[in-house]
């Protein structure tokens, strides 16, 4: 079985393409944290202004004690392709040392400093850049490069690579660069993977594809700033759904597409394996006796698979309990209940941490622009979740329950469809 938690299906990326990408094969936890922030970041920037410079990065798995000369930064592909979209290329041809700390404010700077006023959530998000490089890293350099087409010195641009960051010894780059213009329209699952080239979406797909990808880095943002360790993070799907026009409101409807989704499949790998796989080695290891039993799940269970009644999207007509546990369907919910709880997580996240209105643009991008375009402004969708009989599916009392099982949040509006798992780090 392949581990849920690689990047490839995080990022939905080899539903579309098969190139071989530096990034795939990797637990998500184990690279992602520069990367998502760099996505996002650039995104506002480009938000805030047109003007905006571009801020990119690319990261090297393989590279073991190969150096920082020019030669060997060429050779290990960081600079082969900065920007996927427009193809530019650069060439490195000077460096210059630097400590971990100096090359976090000298991104940082470059960000803020470029003539145009930043907005908050770019303010507080480049901060937290810094700091999670400082972080991470144990070296760095500051890189000087020309184009290679035209043989000029880039000297508006800010190139830092930093080696040994939360993985065995890889390096990444992160570059602060003139917005490129144009470019083709690629996945932009294919770009954060650092692909040798993309595959082509159209406006519409790569609308939705974008969209995705900004909740994902949310999210993963988010489960740091709760400091939420060991697997725990929210895991997005979003697609198109298919459901005829009209009938995404009727419960038949959607649970017949709802068994044909990859979602329904996915309750083993995100609820069930986690528990005896994360530091169990075996099914009599340490953390076995986390595993749910029968009686946990329902009479269908037969050891291999989970029982059926954990897929059942709940029906509004019926009862409910008011402790939702590991085995239990998914629970209609009203979207009156629904919004009020979001802002419950609004308040919640606010409280836990020290990162303040940044939780706030991150529940935007993990939650409210996706449930806008999903629902409209109208909030025509259907809500289920794993959520107690408050309406709670994320949150315990006054804070968001970082230990708790992995729940689900699933919202169906009239052409889309939301699909979320916050996976709490469950026996980590």
């Amino acid at each position: 079985m392949r581990d849920s938690w690689e990047s490839e299906l995080f990022l939905g990326h080899s539903d579309s393409c098969d190139q071989e990408a530096e990034v795939l094969g990797l637990d998500w936890d184990e690279y992602a944290d520069v990367a998502v922030r760099v996505q996002l970041l650039d995104r506002w920037l480009y938000e805030d202004s047109p003007d905006a410079p571009a801020i990119l990065t690319d990261l090297r798995t393989d590279q073991q004690d190969t150096g920082v000369t020019p030669e060997a930064l060429t050779k290990n592909g960081l600079f082969r392709v900065i920007a996927p979209q427009s193809r530019m290329r650069r060439e490195p041809r000077d460096y210059r040392v630097l400590t971990v700390p100096e090359a976090a404010s000298i991104v940082e700077r470059a960000l803020l400093d470029w003539g145009g006023t930043p907005s908050q959530r770019v303010v507080l998000l480049a901060a937290d850049l810094r700091e999670t490089i400082i972080s991470e890293g144990q070296e760095a350099v500051l890189v000087t490069v020309a184009d290679p087409v035209t043989n000029t010195v880039m000297e508006d641009e800010t190139h830092v690579v930093v080696s040994g960051m939360a993985w065995a010894a890889p390096v990444i780059r992160i570059s602060v660069v003139p917005r490129p213009e144009g470019g083709e329209l690629l996945d932009p699952a294919c770009s954060f993977a650092a692909c040798s080239s993309g595959v082509r979406l159209t406006p519409e797909e790569h609308g939705l594809a974008e969209a995705r990808l900004r909740a994902i880095c949310a999210g993963t943002v988010l489960a740091a700033l709760l400091e939420c360790d060991g697997r725990a993070a929210f895991k997005v799907g979003w697609q198109a759904h298919g459901i005829d026009p009209g009938h995404h409101c009727d419960l038949v409807t959607v649970r017949a597409w709802w068994e044909t989704t990859a979602w329904h499949d996915q309750y083993y790998d995100d609820h069930i394996d986690v528990y005896y796989d994360y530091g169990a080695g075996d099914w009599g290891g340490r953390h076995a006796h986390l595993f749910p039993g029968p009686e946990q799940l329902d009479d269908e269970f037969d050891g291999d698979a989970p029982g059926q009644h954990c897929l059942v999207l709940g029906d509004p007509a019926e009862p409910t309990t008011d402790i939702w546990v590991v085995g239990d369907g998914m629970r209609p919910l009203d979207t009156t209940t629904f919004l009020a709880e979001i802002e419950a997580l609004r308040r919640a996240g606010r409280d836990q941490t020290t990162a303040g209105q940044l939780v706030d643009f991150l529940l935007d991008e993990l939650l409210t622009r996706p449930l806008e375009r999903v629902g409209g402004p109208e909030h025509r969708m259907v809500v289920w979740a794993d959520a107690d009989g408050t309406g709670t599916f994320w949150r315990t009392d006054e804070e968001i329950d970082v230990y708790d099982d992995a729940r689900r949040l699933l919202v169906v509006g009239p052409s889309e469809a939301l699909y979320i798992v916050f996976r709490g780090e469950m026996g980590a």
